[in-house]
């Protein structure tokens, strides 16, 4: 009986915690979308130029799509570098979404992207500037785990700070550990979060339930996978519900925290040339699917923009719903997200000159 009531606690503040205010699109649940800002190439840069107007307004257009959440990164490097400037804006931040009716899904440390080298963070070259690993290749490896004490140090910061923050709807403490070695780190990490552990949810980014279910026993608060690029609706459904299985067997609230459309030619990873046609975004592929699940949601990503990593940049995806002036790439697709076919935006599916000039278009 005292599991069953952990369970149901649990389950209700990961739910509930998130829930938004007046209409939404998913009622009683999560539901939201990945967010950089527009001309943010990676975390770093995000901090380095937080403007609080520029938030205001992205957040207002999340609300437009009746969004409740949003997942965003944190940035260890700038910490470092800033660290009065980064709680600064990141306190700006929380408020922003506050008034907006909005909670924040903030990620600690990212296993994928480029090693956070000067040249690497502070690039805005399309043909360079992509998402950034945090912390390195060098200080994450197995191989010296004495190194980890300083990425343990913002760790220990963020939660002594925000582990009771009622604007966040929960901490992932790293994003898709899985591969390159980040494992063992990110099991301490975690291990670390949870012995300081509030009232916000903790988790770990991983790519499919199977992976998931490794940090189970470290005390997971919520199960979160990528299903980013399914071939059709069928393998989607089958995505979700491999999720809700290990919900029922763990006992824990299952989020979706990257989807983005359907791809019958394949999730694009390898070199393979993909149609054009599949390069662009296509929510109203998916969403419909997400939304008659009791799963939480994030798509990917509430701004137009270029893929984050390098293997979909080079295959010309693009991904997003709104251009900074308002505008949306498809309005079909804003409907389908915001469960809403009266919605009235203006469209606008046509690439700004030059956006994708690094691939010769």
């Amino acid at each position: 009986m005292r599991c069953i009531l952990v369970y149901l606690l649990l389950a209700g503040f990961a739910y509930a915690g998130a829930e938004s205010t007046g209409t939404d699109g998913a009622p009683g649940k999560v539901w939201g979308a990945v967010y950089v800002p527009s001309e943010a190439f990676n975390a770093p840069q995000m901090w380095k130029n937080f403007s609080l107007a520029e938030t205001r307004r992205d957040f207002g257009y999340a609300r437009e799509l009746h969004l409740n959440t949003l997942r965003q990164w944190a940035s260890y490097e700038y910490w470092q570098m800033e660290p009065a400037h980064f709680k600064a804006s990141f306190d700006q931040l929380l408020g922003a979404a506050n008034e907006a009716g909005l909670k924040i899904f903030v990620s600690l440390f990212e296993q994928n992207g480029a090693q956070p080298t000067p040249a690497n963070m502070w690039s805005t070259d399309p043909a360079k500037a992509a998402c950034i690993c945090s912390p390195s290749a060098e200080v994450y490896g197995a191989a010296h785990p004495e190194r980890w004490e300083k990425p343990r140090e913002f760790l220990r910061w963020f939660m002594e700070n925000y582990r009771n923050d009622g604007r966040l709807a929960g901490i992932e403490v790293v994003n898709e550990p899985r591969a390159n070695q980040m494992l063992p780190f990110a099991k301490a990490m975690f291990t670390t979060a949870k012995s300081m552990k509030g009232s916000v949810p903790l988790t770990i980014g991983s790519e499919n339930p199977k992976e998931a279910e490794e940090f189970i026993p470290l005390g997971l608060d919520i199960i979160t996978y990528h299903p980013n690029f399914p071939r059709d609706a069928a393998m989607f459904e089958k995505q979700i519900e491999a999720g809700l299985a290990l919900e029922r067997k763990a006992g824990l609230p299952v989020w979706i925290t990257e989807w983005q459309r359907t791809r019958p030619s394949g999730p694009g990873w390898s070199k393979a040339r993909l149609p054009e046609a599949e390069t662009l975004p296509d929510y109203a592929s998916l969403a419909p699917i997400v939304r008659k699940y009791p799963v939480g949601s994030f798509f990917w990503s509430l701004m137009v923009k270029r893929a984050y990593l390098a293997a979909q940049r080079v295959q010309g995806t693009v991904n997003g719903v709104f251009w900074p002036d308002g505008a949306v790439w498809s309005l079909a697709d804003a409907r389908a997200i915001a469960n809403d076919p009266g919605l009235e935006l203006k469209e606008r599916k046509r690439l700004p000159e030059g956006f994708l000039s690094y691939l010769g278009k």
